[in-house]
């Protein structure tokens, strides 16, 4: 290159530079907001968690520069659940969202049709909507088929996605047939068909939104269904993950680091508009690891790490429950690590708090800015409550009471915990304090009793519980 190329090529990127902060000061300081939501990731599949097997270079970054969760819960162990949680702040089973919504039968079932967010519940691209963002998802929905439900009609202005809960990442069709995971994407409300490997399509489609306009904030949930069965992934990122010899891990693996390279394109296009400052980053898993696995000749094989927590998807253990959770906004949150239980609930109050959104809905997550901020140093909760079919648990300071179907094989299936001492949920002490967990079911029962059950959930939920 000439010294004549240089310098104008050092120009082009000095003016670029130059436009992007002007047009930042003219949207004003409002931040642009980016949700990225991964789907069925342990906790222990990230290397900022301790995972020395799978590289996830450019999330260990977005944790090293900002606020890491090590106690970040999700408000159930299953898909749709956990994301009507986050979108609305407020605890889904509230609203009879306490398990995965159904398409059976789609679009002839009534169950099908009612399945999903109301409608009267307002979610987060509703309220920022109306504060001057765009707003924008990419990715898995799984709040409802019907229309009166679907992104378009919850808020968002753009949709790239799919609407139900598991979908190939290879092929679609352009109708509802008999295969759910070939169900069309859609682009808004138009069935669309893809080319290539939906991680690195929904990564594109992202920047493209990021890049679409730069004279107003934005908000993009961008949802990804990886690392979510099938397990599909192209031959390049399982060479790049070759050392690991479990065919199993190996496959799920190459499906993180797409991932992660995701993750990092999506950053890096941040950071190249001048935006990256005043840009509210969150990454999250929707829910802990999955059990499931492909056969394999290696009965020790696995999939999905919980970091040693006990329990998987599904389970109110903290291996279902407990997730990777980071927060990056340089402007207002210097690095650090932050140790107290949060949840995905309080991703929403937070960003109505910071931009000073007032609104009547009485959520159940709380701004977290004056505890990462150092203001305020109580723990953000006293108590959390999950419940999804026959499962439950509550925790109350370093307490937690639960109970799993396929948990503990005594007749008295509830297990109690003290995590402080005991993280990895080993050593039952129901015996040993009988009276913490009368206390926790009491309270637990004063809450549960009051909720609706899902009507789309087929088996019954027995709320009959032994309180002393």
């Amino acid at each position: 290159m000439t010294k004549k190329r240089f310098y104008f090529a050092i120009s082009v990127i000095l003016y670029c530079t130059l436009i992007n902060k002007v047009y930042a000061q003219e949207k004003g300081d409002k931040p642009n907001i980016i949700i990225i939501y991964a789907d069925d990731m342990g906790f222990g599949d990230v290397g900022y968690n301790g995972c020395d097997d799978i590289s996830t270079p450019n999330i260990d970054k977005l944790a090293s520069n900002g606020i890491q969760f090590t106690q970040g819960y999700v408000s159930a162990s299953v898909c749709a659940p956990s994301r009507a949680g986050l979108l609305s702040g407020i605890y889904q089973q509230r609203f009879g969202l306490g398990e995965n919504c159904s398409a059976s039968g789609w679009p002839d079932s009534e169950i099908s049709q009612g399945s999903g967010i109301p409608e009267e519940i307002t979610i987060a691209p509703e309220l920022l909507k109306n504060y001057g963002y765009r707003t924008g998802m990419v990715g898995k929905w799984h709040l409802g088929m019907a229309e009166t439900k679907r992104p378009n009609a919850k808020g968002f202005d753009y949709f790239y996605g799919f609407l139900n809960g598991s979908h190939s990442y290879y092929e679609s069709k352009l109708e509802m047939g008999k295969k759910k995971g070939l169900w069309p994407l859609f682009n808004n409300n138009e069935p669309t068909l893809f080319d290539g490997y939906l991680t690195e399509v929904f990564t594109k489609k992202a920047i493209e939104y990021i890049q679409s306009d730069i004279n107003q904030p934005y908000f993009l949930y961008l949802s990804y269904n990886a690392v979510h069965h099938p397990w599909e992934v192209p031959d390049e990122y399982i060479q790049r993950v070759s050392h690991i010899q479990l065919p199993n891990r190996r496959k799920f693996a190459a499906m993180v680091l797409a991932l992660d390279d995701g993750v990092g394109e999506v950053v890096n296009t941040i950071k190249t508009r001048g935006e990256e400052e005043n840009t509210i980053v969150i990454f999250i898993s929707d829910n802990g690891s999955p059990k499931g696995q492909e056969k394999t000749d290696n009965p020790n094989d696995y999939m999905s790490s919980t970091g040693g927590l006990r329990g998987w998807k599904g389970d109110t253990y903290e291996g279902g429950i407990r997730v990777p959770f980071i927060i990056k906004w340089p402007q207002q949150l210097k690095p650090a690590v932050y140790s107290k239980p949060v949840s995905n609930l309080d991703i929403l109050p937070t960003l109505l708090g910071e931009l000073k959104i007032e609104t009547d809905i009485k959520f159940d997550g709380v701004n977290l800015m004056p505890h990462l901020q150092r203001e305020n140093t109580k723990a953000p909760h006293e108590i959390l409550y999950w419940r999804r079919g026959n499962d439950y648990a509550i925790r109350q300071g370093d307490w937690k009471l639960c109970y799993n179907d396929r948990g503990a094989t005594t007749i008295d299936k509830r297990e109690l915990f003290n995590l402080a001492e005991d993280p990895y949920e080993t050593s039952n002490l129901i015996s040993e304090f009988p009276q913490v967990a009368i206390e926790l079911q009491t309270i637990f029962d004063n809450w549960d009793g009051r909720l609706p059950n899902s009507k789309w959930w087929k088996a019954p939920i027995n709320r009959i519980t032994i309180s002393n």
